[in-house]
């Protein structure tokens, strides 16, 4: 079991609950040295290591190996998952897996923030019912191990 710190729309726990198909506790979290930006092209962003910044997220605790192989299948192939050291509410440190941008591939990412309000007013429902396919087409479908 492991902790995932999320930053973008698996930040929201609806979203989360829609691609994993159960719900985790969380917190809010924060990962000093990164930013996220929107990915080109994308509705979603991309974080990437950035001196002197803190990107704010969510960790959701105890994440399943299962889980995280579904994560793997439905993230983005631009992403790599790797530990990172997160802040979570109460001044607690813990290590924790992210989805990230490696530096080499910044040329991804655009030079504008994410934003979580305009994702949410213009694309969550939709983005709901696509992650709610992705999880329904996994379980009924060949297992992505």
């Amino acid at each position: 079991m492991t902790h995932l710190f999320t930053y973008g729309t698996l930040e929201i726990p609806e979203v989360m609950e829609a691609v994993t198909g159960k719900s985790w506790a969380s917190a809010e979290g924060w990962a000093k040295g990164f930013a996220k930006f929107l990915l080109k092209g994308r509705i979603y962003p991309g974080m990437t290591a950035v001196q002197g910044s803190i990107c704010s997220g969510r960790v959701y605790y105890h994440i399943d190996s299962r889980t995280l192989e579904v994560l793997n299948a439905f993230e983005d192939e631009v992403y790599i998952r790797e530990q990172i050291e997160v802040e979570v509410e109460g001044g607690r440190f813990l290590q924790a897996h992210a989805y990230l941008i490696r530096p080499q591939d910044r040329a991804y990412l655009t030079a504008a923030p994410w934003q979580p309000d305009e994702f949410k007013s213009k694309h969550l429902v939709r983005y709901l019912e696509a992650c709610k396919a992705f999880h329904r087409k996994l379980s009924h479908g060949p297992s992505p191990i």
